[in-house]
């Protein structure tokens, strides 16, 4: 990282591999919660612990996914989403 002073402020200038890591951080952190909600959801949705009407499908591909609505009427539902 280099420093640049002026007279009133400091300004940090992050070089381009520093910002690749967070972006490549953040990308990684969005990976794993959609992955946690998608594992929660769908064990959620096989044990029947909410009602149908709690789950939204998602595809990918060929593949049907159950995820929890963040608007649902079940109370239960929307502490997990909020979690």
């Amino acid at each position: 990282t280099r420093y640049n002073m002026s007279a009133s402020k400091i300004c940090i200038k992050k070089s381009k591999e520093e910002t690749a890591e967070a972006s490549t951080e953040q990308a990684s952190l969005v990976f794993v919660k959609r992955m946690m909600a998608v594992a929660v959801s769908s064990i959620t949705y096989l044990r029947g612990i909410f009602p149908e009407d709690a789950y939204r499908s998602r595809y990918l591909e060929d593949l049907c996914i159950k995820v929890l609505r963040e608007d649902c009427s079940a109370p239960g539902a929307n502490k997990v989403v909020k979690w």
